[in-house]
């Protein structure tokens, strides 16, 4: 499965969901501010641009997380799940945290709620985006975390390189896991995928 520059945007849109709402909540006392006011004959219609942007933002979050949720639970495209037999467990849940610090950052620039904070917003996620748009830490999305989800970085007797898996319960060495592949040596537990209904 190739990733490319649109669909890395939807992942990293999609991971930082909760910091987009949270900026939308700070600069919630401007929806209604500022609005254009267009005639059409004896009628005027005033559209605040605040709430046309908010519209817009609403739109592409939905989307970018249907996308990123279609993409984990879709069977069409995935390879056959794999059993692997773990050798050695490393807990990367900590990738979580290094997000949640990059929405601090992100929100601190926002909290007087003016536009030169929301210029430096979106410059500090164009920085962010630059940092990880080429890792695995795109797919690690925190919404995941609060769904019970952990990030292990695993040997495995069948594979002679690591691979990450991000899996429900705890992973201890000398147990078999069932995941599928995601992306290059990024695999999801295999409960996550949505089995095809079959008509009878």
């Amino acid at each position: 499965m190739l990733i490319g520059i649109m669909s890395r945007l939807r992942l990293f849109i999609s991971e930082y969901t909760l910091l987009f709402i949270i900026v939308m909540v700070i600069y919630s006392r401007y929806v209604l501010a500022f609005p254009i006011g267009f005639t059409v004959g004896d009628f005027t219609l005033r559209i605040p641009p605040v709430l046309i942007a908010y519209v817009i933002t609403t739109v592409i979050l939905i989307i970018s997380n249907h996308v990123y949720y279609d993409l984990l639970t879709r069977e069409e495209g995935k390879e056959n799940p794999r059993v692997y037999h773990v050798i050695e467990v490393e807990d990367l849940s900590s990738n979580y945290a290094n997000i949640i610090m990059t929405y601090v950052i992100g929100v601190v620039s926002t909290f007087e709620a003016t536009v030169y904070g929301l210029i430096v917003f979106f410059i500090i996620l164009i920085f962010i985006y630059g940092l990880y748009k080429d890792s695995e830490i795109i797919f690690f999305n925190p919404v995941l975390f609060l769904l019970g989800y952990r990030i292990y970085k695993l040997k495995v007797e069948e594979n002679k390189t690591s691979i990450y898996v991000i899996y429900k319960e705890m992973i201890e060495e000398g147990n078999p896991i069932v995941v599928r592949h995601l992306y290059q040596n990024i695999y999801l537990d295999q409960r996550l995928i949505k089995k095809k209904r079959v008509n009878g």
